[in-house]
């Protein structure tokens, strides 16, 4: 019940985003990476790393993998706290400076792009291939995460976080905002979430670089790895 609850639930974040896209005309690229983010920031950088090697518009580009990484903070505390409140306090504060850092450097690179157009191509949000595999994801992850915490205690479920972040944060943070109600420490479920989210930034970044233009990689890659030294310092508050 908890598994489909949790699929239903996600589907509906990215519905909403696939839904105001479309409703808001896909005006800019700026918009586009913002909305991107709601639905799949892996996604909105995977396809703007694609674009970037045809256009020359590489820096609009890059502020839109920028935007849409900022987002998927947003997505991190809007799941927490549907989940678990307890949690919400812990993981507010090293994502408001995750966010505060991403539109301090938004602001200068959105300066120089602010009249660029340009749009995301999505998949249609009715497919039930991403759904199940949300599903299945969740799933393995919650079987890891409570096994790593019996057996490994928290080293285990941060090495679980770290390789679950490489495929997806959506997962492993419903997981830990679950299992902290039910035994799992509130700052382990916080640290892990966090170390998620560094690997996920660290994947894009790759993404960027190597499936990029190399102006605009490095744009994202060295923004990404200072988001990532940051977030490393977080984790020790």
């Amino acid at each position: 019940f908890v598994i489909w609850l949790m699929v239903v639930f996600i589907s509906g974040i990215s519905f909403a985003g696939y839904i105001l896209m479309k409703w808001l005309g896909e005006k800019g690229i700026v918009l586009g990476g913002i909305l991107g983010g709601i639905v799949s920031s892996t996604a909105t950088t995977t396809s703007f790393a694609q674009r970037s090697k045809r256009e020359k518009m590489y820096g609009s580009l890059a502020l839109g993998v920028i935007l849409a990484n900022g987002v998927m903070f947003v997505r991190i505390l809007l799941e927490v706290f549907v989940l678990n409140r307890e949690l919400f306090l812990p993981i507010l504060f090293p994502m408001l400076i995750l966010m505060l850092i991403t539109a301090v450097f938004s602001f200068f690179l959105w300066r120089k792009s602010r009249n660029v157009k340009g749009k995301i191509q999505l998949g249609s949000p009715f497919t039930l291939g991403p759904a199940l595999k949300f599903g299945v994801i969740f799933a393995v992850i919650l079987g890891l995460v409570k096994l790593a915490d019996v057996y490994l205690s928290s080293q285990g479920v941060y090495l679980v976080s770290f390789i679950s972040g490489f495929a997806d944060v959506d997962a492993i943070t419903v997981s830990l905002s679950q299992l902290s109600q039910s035994g799992l420490s509130l700052d382990i479920a916080k640290n892990g979430i966090l170390i998620a989210t560094l690997t996920n930034i660290a994947a894009k970044g790759g993404i960027a670089y190597w499936f990029g233009r190399k102006e605009f990689g490095r744009i994202v890659l060295w923004f990404f790895v200072a988001l990532i030294i940051v977030g490393i310092g977080l984790l020790w508050f």
